[in-house]
């Protein structure tokens, strides 16, 4: 087959980029602009700026490294490369411009961006392999004579997508749904149900409506009194009437079962009545077989992987809500003046979060960072935070190394490694006045930023050693003077959409217990805590 036909069962390389662009985009949370791997001129991309406009010698020059790279920027961000193929060729060279994590060390943080995003082209390059070697007609189809070996190559890499797409620390029924939806549309079945064994969970069901949730549960009841389920393997069952049970579910004539352990108990994926390619009427239903049931095994193992992880995830939370609460609690004990003080501003960055139209995994995020934004304070000496009058230069010097105490404190603990760049950066100003590093605008997180008004603003209408506090609108003049040069002017205007909310908040104090407060936000996974920058009334702000 010559190149020109070889190249017209694909997709075109605009196509294919337009396509890279949604998959990196959802990857690395940011835009990517495309360049051609063989001119070096740009495809297309967001209007990026100097840090994505490449000239054509230098995007071929990155081209020809074969390799992922990433350069550091200015303001703690880190330009990504990466060489994407397209018919088994390098075609495209992907730019993007993303945060980094780790300020201390730039060096050790381009290095991680690097080595994600050459695992990411890795798997794309996988992607574009598979489908460059399954046996397809001039048209681009699969062949007839090859359907189970496309079916089968459908199925690696719909198993290969879900890998990179499912996140454990995200909402689990979601990402249960999205393994069901890949399994659906491969499997030959009517009804594809998951039943978990949690009876406050609810019951997933995709396809015809063979059965109710009601009577899917009792159905995944009959196969666990049978003793089914106890080998791990499938169960069959090619006439379900026949069985003992089975006039209770007249909507099912055939049955494949997959027991899947579900948080130490039994769940069940059941796919219900086989789709046959005859027309109604023309004999026996079809049974499932092992064919049916080899196609389902990698979406049963990873349905059960992912439980399995979640649940550990779970755990791990759990933990991490008790180290939350020990260090709030030490906090507390430490400065009796700002007993509560972490607390109230979680919940009022929550609020301003939702005012955003934040989800709840970035709400679960500010929550716990807002928790936990002053735990560096451990480290001030007590002469200096509890000092009655202002602080002196020195001494301010001092309080303001709490925000590196804290990021030390945090900084060996994996699981919150994303709550590190609030707790670093939580005093610095839009206008870049701010410390440790001076960042400016957006290059400061939007989660931080959140967390810097709600901790200015408890900070302001709380009574401390050195002063008293301040009335409320007063509080709220300077939160709209200070906007656009000390806080983000978006998260400013949040706030006076929601400041009802905000001075019940205060008003009420600390109210609900911390753990029922975690409980109703912790859903998620992505955050950064944060406390206020200088504030502008007259006295050095701790």
């Amino acid at each position: 087959m010559d190149q020109q036909a070889r190249e017209g069962r694909h997709s075109t390389l605009s196509e294919q980029a337009r396509a890279f662009a949604v998959v990196l985009a959802d990857e690395f949370g940011s835009p990517f602009a495309f360049y051609h791997a063989v001119s070096g001129e740009q495809l297309f991309g967001p209007e990026g700026g100097a840090p994505l406009d490449l000239a054509p010698e230098a995007a071929l020059d990155q081209a020809a490294a074969g390799r992922a790279s990433a350069a550091a920027l200015d303001g703690g961000r880190y330009r990504l490369s990466l060489l994407l193929y397209h018919a088994g060729r390098p075609a495209l060279l992907a730019v993007g411009v993303l945060d980094g994590l780790a300020a201390d060390d730039r060096e050790r943080e381009a290095d991680r961006l690097r080595r994600w995003a050459q695992a990411v082209a890795d798997r794309l390059r996988l992607t574009d392999q598979l489908f460059d070697r399954s046996p397809r007609d001039d048209s681009g189809a699969a062949l007839a004579s090859s359907a189970p070996a496309a079916v089968a190559w459908e199925a690696l890499l719909t198993v290969d997508h879900l890998t990179r797409r499912v996140r454990i620390h995200k909402d689990a029924e979601r990402n249960r749904r999205r393994i069901l939806e890949g399994a659906f549309g491969l499997v030959a079945a009517r009804s594809l149900i998951w039943v978990p064994a949690r009876p406050d969970a609810p019951v997933l069901l995709l396809g015809e409506p063979c059965l109710a949730a009601v009577d899917a549960r009792h159905l995944a009841a009959c196969l666990t009194k049978d003793g089914e389920g106890r080998s791990a393997e499938p169960v069959f069952h090619a006439d379900v009437v026949a069985v003992a049970w089975g006039t209770r579910f007249p909507g099912v004539t055939t049955l494949l079962a997959f027991p899947v352990a579900d948080q130490g108990d039994l769940g069940w994926v059941l796919a219900l009545n086989k789709k046959s390619a005859a027309a109604p009427g023309d004999g026996a239903a079809p049974a499932f077989r092992r064919s049916d049931a080899a196609l389902l095994t990698p979406f049963v193992a990873l349905l059960d992987l992912h439980g399995r992880a979640s649940q550990r995830y779970q755990d791990l939370k759990d933990l991490l809500v008790g180290l939350t609460r020990s260090l709030t609690a030490a906090l507390d004990a430490k400065d009796s003046y700002t007993y509560g003080h972490s607390e109230r501003v979680a919940r009022i960055a929550v609020e301003l979060g939702r005012e955003l139209g934040l989800g709840a995994d970035d709400l679960s995020d500010i929550y716990l960072a807002g928790l936990l934004h002053d735990v560096g304070k451990m480290g001030v000496r007590d002469a200096i935070l509890l000092k009655p009058g202002p602080l002196t230069p020195e001494e301010f010097e001092h309080i303001k190394q709490h925000v590196t105490v804290g990021y030390t404190i945090l900084a060996d603990l994996p699981p919150i490694r994303n709550l590190l760049p609030g707790v670093l950066w939580h005093h610095e100003r839009w206008d870049g006045k701010g410390y440790p590093d001076g960042l400016v605008g957006e290059s400061i997180p939007l989660l931080a930023r959140i967390i810097a008004v709600a901790d200015s603003y408890d900070a302001m209408s709380t009574a401390r050693p050195y002063r008293e506090a301040l009335p409320f609108r007063r509080v709220e003049e300077i939160l709209t003077q200070g906007a656009g040069s000390q806080w983000d002017a978006r998260v400013i205007d949040a706030f006076q959409r929601c400041r009802q909310k905000v001075h019940a908040i205060r008003q009420r104090g600390v109210g609900e217990s911390l753990q029922a407060a975690i409980d109703g936000v912790l859903r998620g996974a992505d955050a950064s805590p944060r406390r206020a920058p200088a504030l502008t009334f007259g006295k050095m702000s701790r």
